[in-house]
């Protein structure tokens, strides 16, 4: 049994169990004891007392009954006289059978017998003063005075006495009790202090035993943790402990040799990411958790006049020099949303799109963060040309375009002559059509903004419920006026999101106007907004015609335009949706449609959710 850790501990138990088990029985016989002792307290002398304290009520009702016979009614007071004699006659002789169970109080029986005479003597005495004519009250006053009072205050007397005697009595065993207690404590704490500080002898050889191998096994362990493989436990025992060493040292050395075999593979695989990493045209720079770099390549070098030797494990502003850069990576780090990408960054002559992303560990915590610099100068040259020559002809249709429609208003208005109905017909079409132009040349103007980069987003956490009430709130005359039901069910305790609040409205604005386009009297047009994962997710939804199902991936394209022949038209300048689908996304969000024929159409785009608290 001893040759096992399991038997040793098992010894061990058993022998503090032991030493339980003599202490419980040494603490059961003096509880014994005091508890009879207590028993003798509480019963024997209480019986008494409380016989005595009814006895002597008893007698006081008795010498009230008397009274009552004398001054008011015979009848009642007799009556009365021999019920409480009954009581009395019960309780005295509880105390007189109680005197044979206690030996400790000393003349207790002799005033047991003086109250049974007292009392026959009074008894007595009553059916004398019954006997005495009943007009004659002075004289059954005089004798009760006489004989029966006496005998009375005697009785008392008596009483008070036996009770005092049983009171002492009570107090000497409760002073003895108190005394038993004691010593049954001090032995009880003598036992147990030798019992613990013999348990604790015997644990302590038995413990330092047992845990002396496992503490050099733990300190093995550690070793080999900080990479020592080279260690040999030397635990010579027959138990559990003996067999756990023997196969520590098989898997120590399986260990070594795997190590040996996979190391030379690690540093190949290591040295070709390197290798890879170096030779990436585009600047990479990885820091770690505490945005020291700890890894970048040589365009990096180049980029930012730093040599790698000097850089690594030095915090990133110490080698680039951009906070604002800074910012946003630590932005990017400590946000939920999925936004890896920042503004274009501008360094001597150069412009680049940098990309951050956070690398997560296997506990979901965030260990490294890479960052790639795309140079886009050449497709931002490209991208100028191009937003110059938009920019010059949008403004050089913009003043012939104003020109015709204020000419084409001035002579519709008739400020310049009578015109007949063809000629009204013919300039209404001409208005309409510069009207479409216009909002073509604004919307190409917005796009091209917003692909350039120069349209600037402030983000901030904001009230959805406000957004789409500012939208809906000028267009509600518009569909009233057309006879299309406008419905707005957004709750005003949504949550907020994350979003540049203007460009949202002009998304909102954008597509409840084309669904107004798509509408007739009686339709319907509801907004609504829910929650899904990190997103608020809002939806324009209507009951119009509808868009067939080829269209509703194509219709956020720009420039998308249905055929002549098609029965499906699409009024607008072919803009609007793709300047949508650019806004949403740089939220960080999606748009999508679903839509059936002759049952109507749901946009609904995403946004990121903020906690305006964090």
């Amino acid at each position: 049994m001893l040759k096992t850790l399991k038997g040793k501990i098992s010894v061990v138990y058993l022998l503090l169990v032991v030493l339980v088990l003599v202490v419980g029985i040494i603490s059961g016989i003096n509880m014994y004891y005091l508890s009879k002792t207590i028993d003798g307290l509480m019963i024997d002398n209480y019986k008494s007392i409380k016989a005595v304290n009814l006895m002597n009520e008893e007698i006081e009702n008795q010498n009230n009954a008397i009274l009552t016979f004398i001054y008011e009614d015979r009848q009642a007071g007799i009556k009365q006289f021999n019920q409480d004699s009954s009581v009395f006659y019960n309780w005295y002789n509880v105390e007189a059978n109680n005197i044979t169970e206690k030996i400790t109080e000393k003349n207790e029986g002799n005033y047991v017998d003086e109250i049974k005479n007292a009392y026959i003597d009074f008894t007595t005495s009553f059916s004398y003063l019954q006997g005495m004519p009943s007009g004659n009250k002075d004289a059954m006053l005089n004798y009760y005075n006489m004989k029966i009072k006496p005998n009375y205050d005697h009785i008392k007397e008596l009483l008070n006495s036996l009770a005092k005697l049983n009171e002492n009595a009570m107090f000497e065993k409760k002073t003895n009790a108190t005394l038993d207690a004691k010593n049954s404590m001090y032995t009880i704490l003598l036992v147990t202090l030798l019992t613990a500080i013999f348990g604790f002898i015997i644990s302590l050889i038995f413990t330092n035993r047992f845990l002396k191998p496992m503490e050099y096994l733990i300190k093995s362990i550690r070793e080999v943790k900080e990479g020592e493989l080279d260690q040999v436990i030397s635990i010579k025992t027959d138990d559990e402990l003996g067999k756990l060493a023997i196969e520590f040292n098989n898997m120590i050395k399986r260990l070594k040799q795997y190590e040996e075999s996979q190391l030379g593979k690690i540093i190949d695989e290591r040295n070709k990411t390197l290798s890879i990493v170096k030779s990436i045209n585009d600047p990479l720079l990885v820091l770690n958790s505490d945005y020291e770099i700890i890894l970048l390549n040589s365009a990096a070098e180049e980029l930012f006049e730093v040599e790698e030797k000097n850089a690594i494990d030095k915090h990133f502003l110490m080698s680039v020099k951009d906070e604002k850069l800074f910012e946003q990576i630590n932005a990017i780090v400590d946000s939920k949303f999925n936004i890896n990408k920042v503004e274009q960054i501008k360094y001597g002559d150069k412009y680049y799109d940098v990309t951050i992303t956070p690398i997560e560990n296997y506990k979901s915590e965030i260990s490294d963060i890479l960052l790639v610099f795309h140079n886009i100068t050449e497709f931002k040259e490209l991208e100028q040309a191009k937003d110059d020559f938009i920019s010059i002809i949008s403004h050089e249709f913009k003043t012939p375009l104003t020109s015709i429609m204020m000419g084409a208003s001035m002579i519709l208005e008739e400020k310049i002559g009578n015109i007949n109905e063809k000629q009204k017909s013919t300039l209404i079409a001409i208005e309409e059509e510069g009207e479409k132009l216009t909002e073509l040349v604004n919307e190409l103007i917005e796009l091209t903004k917003i692909e350039s980069g120069k349209e600037m987003y402030n983000f901030k956490c904001c009230s959805i419920f406000g957004i789409v009430q500012n939208t809906v709130k000028p267009l509600y005359n518009i569909a009233n006026e057309k006879g299309v039901n406008l419905i707005n069910t957004v709750d005003e305790d949504m949550p907020c999101v994350y979003a540049d609040p203007e460009k949202i409205t002009w998304v909102l604005n954008n597509l409840i106007t084309n669904a107004l386009k798509y509408t007739d009297a009686g339709d319907d047009i509801t907004i609504s907004a829910s929650i899904s994962d990190n997103f608020m997710q809002i939806s324009v939804k209507d009951t119009g015609v509808g868009i067939p199902k080829e269209y509703k991936d194509k219709i956020f394209d720009k420039f998308f335009h249905v055929n002549s022949n098609d029965e499906f038209e699409i009024k607008g300048t072919g803009l609007g949706l793709a300047v949508v689908k650019e806004i949403v996304e740089a939220h960080g969000g999606k748009v999508w449609c679903e839509s059936d024929i002759d049952v109507g159409s749901n946009f609904m785009f995403t946004l990121p959710i903020c906690d305006e608290r964090g």
